[in-house]
């Protein structure tokens, strides 16, 4: 609960940004407790505005989204950033930029962050193109795998690292 995290974090250096499940049954309700707490000084920020990022957002259609940002953050007081790489999602107003938020599953993402960072900003150079960087992933003590990607010692997490620094992007967000 963002509550609680802001609680644990307050008065620290650490920041929190909350990624909404569009998946979920309500996502409008999470997003409208977001907004509770857009002056918090412990949210991640971009530029003075709060980030807000987006799981899944195929789970609804770009005019759900265009909606509910014209509802909830009309002004575009808050960083919405999709997720995943279909980057025509860029094409709705309701998106500020993508950060896809999985690359564990890629063998090389020196090559594959470079290539999502020019299909992006091919489609919509004016946003934000946000890498993720991973230091690989083991699910299956916890569910049916759905990532394994050893860690290497640390190189994925460099390959990772090197191939987010290559797109020169203004920032990138760590995965685990």
């Amino acid at each position: 609960d963002l509550n609680h995290l802001l609680d644990v974090v307050r008065g620290s250096d650490f920041r929190l940004a909350l990624q909404v499940d569009a998946t979920s049954n309500d996502p409008t309700s999470e997003i409208a407790a977001f907004y509770t707490h857009v002056h918090d000084p412990n949210l991640v920020t971009y530029q003075g505005r709060p980030v807000l990022f987006f799981w899944y957002v195929r789970a609804h259609s770009p005019e759900f989204w265009r909606t509910l940002r014209a509802q909830l953050d009309p002004s575009h007081s808050s960083l919405w950033m999709a997720d995943g790489d279909d980057f025509s999602v860029l094409d709705s107003d309701a998106w500020d930029g993508i950060s896809p938020y999985a690359i564990a599953w890629s063998a090389n993402p020196r090559a594959q962050l470079p290539a999502w960072a020019a299909k992006a900003r091919a489609a919509a150079p004016d946003k934000l193109y946000v890498p993720p960087v991973s230091p690989g992933c083991d699910d299956r003590l916890a569910r049916a795998a759905t990532c394994v990607q050893d860690r290497a010692g640390g190189a994925y997490y460099q390959a990772t690292l090197d191939g987010a620094a290559a797109t020169q992007p203004t920032w990138a967000v760590i995965v685990s």
